[in-house]
């Protein structure tokens, strides 16, 4: 495969009269030549994160134009086809939260590809269940998965999938850029629709939420074992092994995800109280996470934590992440 250079000239115009635009990118280029390759977005992910990232915006957009009077949404619908673009140029849209949260379903997605059937098809044999409270939690997981899959399968993000203070910012970021192809007063009334969109947001309706329901049910039913993990290991359903985990470990579902994303997920299986055998068919049935011969070395890992490192290291997670966060800024600050 031959790639390209740069972008062609009549996607990228040149002003030779304007250095800067130069050095702008020499700057660009060098800090990702030189970025560590072992955090470096591959291009599926990229290509994912964007594509879902581009959906929210436009959806948010969409909502904030119908909540507009018809005589300025006519104006406000001719930036709609610049507003992804305007957002990342402006670095409006470079919040962690939303970059974490465009992160973890383009790695779930990956995760779900790579296998034959994926977790969906484990999730839909619970709708059925005997147990009531399992099969509505299965109903609810499966209903909002799918309306949150696009013609090609892939998971995109709704608006309430944002913590409140990522969609506070959004939405008036995407109000903010839609006012630039407005004249005349028009300040509040964008202010008004994107706040009439604030107010239907509700965090309880997110993804994440609908997961870690079908998590509560089968564990309050008794049903929460190292069986019914390794056949979602199995199904390759990772958002709900990690949930499943993480209420098994008496952790935040977040913190579960970072372990298990982040080369860490024998801790994990440990503070949930795997046994090996079931460690095994996580590192297994996720080979693709863990890279080629990493299973052997994480299997090692899970051999090596003795039960003193799993009580530090859970004490250590059940304390308020605002404390966590500040000693982690002060001691990387500190060396």
């Amino acid at each position: 495969m031959e790639w390209p250079l740069a972008a062609p000239a009549a996607d990228r115009p040149l002003d030779t009269a304007r250095p800067r635009a130069a050095r702008e990118r020499l700057a660009i280029v060098r800090a990702d030549f030189f970025l560590d390759e072992s955090g470096r977005l591959t291009d599926e992910e990229r290509s994912l994160m964007a594509a879902m990232l581009r959906g929210l915006i436009s959806d948010i957009g969409d909502e904030i134009i119908a909540a507009l009077p018809a005589f300025l949404a006519a104006h406000a619908d001719a930036g709609r086809d610049t507003l992804y673009r305007q957002l990342r140029n402006t670095g409006l849209v470079e919040r962690d939260g939303l970059v974490a949260l465009l992160l973890r379903r383009a790695d779930e997605q990956q995760l779900s590809a790579r296998m034959e059937r994926g977790g969906d098809a484990f999730v839909a044999t619970l709708v059925g269940d005997a147990d009531a409270p399992v099969a509505d939690a299965a109903m609810g997981l499966t209903v909002a998965r799918g309306r949150r899959r696009d013609r090609f399968g892939r998971l995109g993000i709704e608006f309430d999938d944002l913590a409140a203070e990522d969609a506070v910012a959004l939405a008036y970021a995407v109000a903010g850029v839609l006012r630039e192809q407005i004249e005349g007063e028009a300040d509040q009334l964008l202010a008004l629709a994107a706040q009439a969109l604030l107010v239907r947001h509700d965090e309880g309706k997110r993804l994440d939420a609908a997961v870690a329901a079908l998590a509560r049910a089968l564990d309050a039913a008794g049903r929460s074992d190292d069986a019914m993990l390794g056949q979602i290991a199995q199904a390759g359903d990772a958002a709900l092994l990690v949930a499943l985990l993480s209420r098994r470990a008496g952790i935040e579902g977040a913190d579960g995800w970072a372990f298990f994303s982040g080369g860490e997920a024998m801790m994990l299986a440990r503070l949930a109280g795997c046994e090996r055998g079931t460690a095994a068919q996580i590192l297994a049935a996720f080979d693709a996470l863990f890279g080629l011969g990493a299973p052997d070395r994480a299997i090692e890992r899970f051999d090596a934590l003795d039960d003193d490192q799993v009580t530090r290291c859970r004490g250590w997670l059940r304390l308020d992440p605002h404390y966590r966060a500040a000693r982690d800024i002060l001691e990387a600050r500190n060396g």
